[in-house]
């Protein structure tokens, strides 16, 4: 919800006073355009610079959350929010060893992900396209996320038997060891943000994503 709104009010053009990305990359909404709330800890503040009320509605059908700002249209400008992927932090693969696993088989417990450094610049344009202004919005900083993998070290049994007509023997190797490998959740990203018009006194802003 925080990152729907957030994303709508830099497309309305408002006032951020207080926002925090998320420590890890979001899957459901673009780099950047992100902002976290907790209890006791970050929080998320806009304000309305406008001259005049706006209403906030927030609707969620069919997996996705959509909030619209609606306003008093004053003129014909539109926003463009720009976003600039300064630095990617490759994840490490990290392995341990599991006593659990017979040799041979590994299990995947964490899946890898890559960090980010990144800014983002908010563009206002007039009704032809003319850029009039850009500005530094915010810069976000997302941790990267170690692949992590279980190798197993347990030994395969073995038995020994003997023929009681001959001095021969043989060595039979039996193996009950299974191949486990798991794999994170994947959650399906797309986030979309349009800016429409509803006449000419009122201005709708819409952001839209899902998870």
């Amino acid at each position: 919800m925080s990152s729907t709104l957030y994303a709508a009010c830099l497309y309305a053009n408002l006032e951020i006073v207080q926002r925090q990305n998320h420590t890890y990359a979001s899957s459901y909404i673009d780099l950047g355009l992100d902002a976290t709330v907790s209890w006791g800890g970050p929080d998320y503040q806009f304000c309305n610079d406008t001259v005049y009320p706006i209403k906030i509605v927030a609707e969620y059908s069919d997996g996705y959350l959509t909030v619209t700002i609606l306003g008093t249209k004053t003129n014909s400008n539109y926003v463009k929010i720009v976003s600039e992927t300064l630095e990617t932090i490759a994840y490490s693969t990290i392995t341990k060893d599991d006593s659990s696993q017979y040799e041979g088989t590994s299990t995947v417990t964490q899946e890898g992900e890559n960090g980010y450094k990144v800014q983002t610049y908010r563009q206002i344009y007039d009704s032809d396209g003319n850029l009039l202004s850009e500005e530094k919005e915010a810069y976000s900083v997302y941790s990267k996320h170690d692949e992590i993998i279980y190798v197993g070290t347990k030994k395969k049994k073995t038995t020994t038997t003997k023929s009681s007509t001959s001095s021969s023997s043989s060595t039979t190797t039996t193996d009950d060891s299974t191949t486990d490998t798991t794999s994170s959740d994947s959650t399906s990203d797309s986030a979309s943000t349009t800016t429409t018009t509803t006449d000419d006194t009122t201005t709708s802003t819409t952001a839209t994503t899902t998870d």
